[in-house]
């Protein structure tokens, strides 16, 4: 008994009555943050926000690994974050990202790191960008996770025959792509897919996973009035590819096949309503043409820039700016709305988007219902910066053109302050994925 009692794990202590009190001796038994249960630890990440889901993300491998498996599962809707330079000159690989739902900027260090000191976005899709380095590579990379697919290389045979490597890699890198988007999110599908808008002549290609090159799927031609119509915008959907061209018309392409195959043209409508104002205001205003798939719908959204606009709001002409010497940036006006009749093979025009918040610019157009978003402002269309032509012409301005539309009430307000004129590499919305590759 003696030699038992030593092995025991209560101790006889005495208090100052001389009484015995018995004391648990707790064993050396060590415990870690790693060794809680995943099924618990899901719950836990079910009732946190993002930007805490990716803080837990730097408690361990295994609060990781239980983390990304967690994002790839969720169903929920999560609001697009603002992607911008950093806040340092010269310091090419930090990004910041502006959180929209806790108005928010969060940076992060060396997020771009090894893609070169000018990488260039192309395209975001399902929380993962299409970059270009400094040598024109595009890669596909999460910034999230910092999973970086490398693509095939740009052609040769998409380069005009009197432009050389070394001149496309210098000064037109990053007019070349004109758009670039996901078939699937990379995260949850073994076939994915990288399709694009490029060229001079619009060519529409694509690379599936594994390819060793791209393959180009249709150029633009003269339409049956003789006019040259480009692609302008393009959406991934049930591994089906929408094309919108400039004159509204659209091209369905099926990629489920061995090959892809055009299923379907919706020729270009009849009528699409006349911008209203004067002559002026309409002839110093340029459009850019975005597809947008809802819940329910597909819709074309017409853009309308200005120019030229002055301190004042007022969309003014080239003689204005020479005469005045005044710095008169383009600027977002005016959003038309139009929704695709599938029957009448016409789009027909909208008045409201109901309780849809749209999210437009160089990313896959993204249309999120409201009640999932209670920090956006409903029937309405949040738009970037994405006239990338632009951002070499004045060195005053260029990435600033961001805001919200609101149909109700056709006006535009900030939803992001900077003290910057000019937004170099320009904003382009992300969405939040911190899921890794699918195998």
């Amino acid at each position: 008994m003696g030699e038992g009692s030593k092995r025991r794990r209560i101790s006889s202590t005495k208090d100052k009555a001389g009484k015995a009190e018995t004391k648990p001796k707790y064993s050396s038994w060590s415990w870690s943050w790693s060794d809680l249960p995943d099924q618990l630890l899901g719950l836990i990440l079910g009732k946190l926000s993002l930007v805490d889901i990716i803080h837990c993300c730097a408690v361990c491998s295994s609060w990781r690994s239980t983390a990304q498996s967690h994002c790839t599962q969720s169903t929920s809707s999560t609001t697009p974050w603002l992607m911008l330079p950093g806040d340092e000159k010269d310091d090419s690989t930090t990004r910041c990202f502006f959180n929209l739902a806790e108005n928010k900027v969060y940076k992060m260090k060396n997020a771009f790191e090894g893609f070169g000191k000018d990488a260039w976005c192309v395209g975001s899709s399902h929380g993962w960008l299409v970059i270009l380095d400094d040598e024109a590579i595009p890669h596909l990379f999460n910034p999230f996770s910092r999973v970086r697919i490398q693509l095939p290389s740009i052609p040769n045979e998409f380069l005009s025959p009197n432009i050389d490597r070394d001149y496309f890699v210098q000064y037109l890198r990053k007019i070349f792509i004109a758009k670039a988007v996901l078939l699937a999110d990379v995260s949850r599908s073994n076939n994915f897919g990288v399709v694009v808008i490029c060229g001079s002549l619009s060519r529409l290609a694509f690379c599936m996973k594994g390819d060793t090159t791209w393959t180009e799927l249709a150029v633009r031609s003269l339409n049956t009035y003789q006019q040259y119509v480009e692609y302008s915008d393009i959406i991934c959907h049930d591994n089906q590819v929408y094309v919108l061209a400039s004159d509204a018309s659209v091209e369905v392409w099926d990629f489920r096949s061995a090959f892809p195959t055009k299923i379907m043209s919706i020729d270009k409508p009849s009528t699409l309503q006349k911008v209203v104002g004067n002559s002026f205001f309409i002839h110093n205003l340029s459009p850019k043409f975005y597809l947008v798939k809802t819940s329910t719908d597909f819709l074309f959204i017409k853009r309308f820039i200005g120019d030229f606009v002055n301190a004042e709001g007022l969309v003014v002409d080239e003689d204005y700016v020479l005469y005045n010497s005044e710095i008169c940036p383009y600027r977002t006006k005016l959003f038309y709305v139009y929704r695709l009749n599938f029957r009448q093979n016409t789009w027909e025009q909208v008045e409201s988007l109901n309780d849809q918040v749209v999210f437009l610019g160089g990313n896959q157009s993204i249309s999120l219902s409201s009640h999932d978003l209670l920090e956006c402002i409903p029937d309405s269309i949040y738009f970037t910066d994405d006239r990338w032509d632009e951002m070499d012409v004045d060195d005053s301005y260029g990435g600033h053109d961001i805001g919200f539309f609101n149909l109700d009430d056709e006006s535009i307000k900030p939803y992001y302050h900077s003290n910057l004129a000019r937004i170099d590499p320009p904003p382009f919305w992300i969405t939040p994925n911190l899921s890794m590759v699918k195998d």
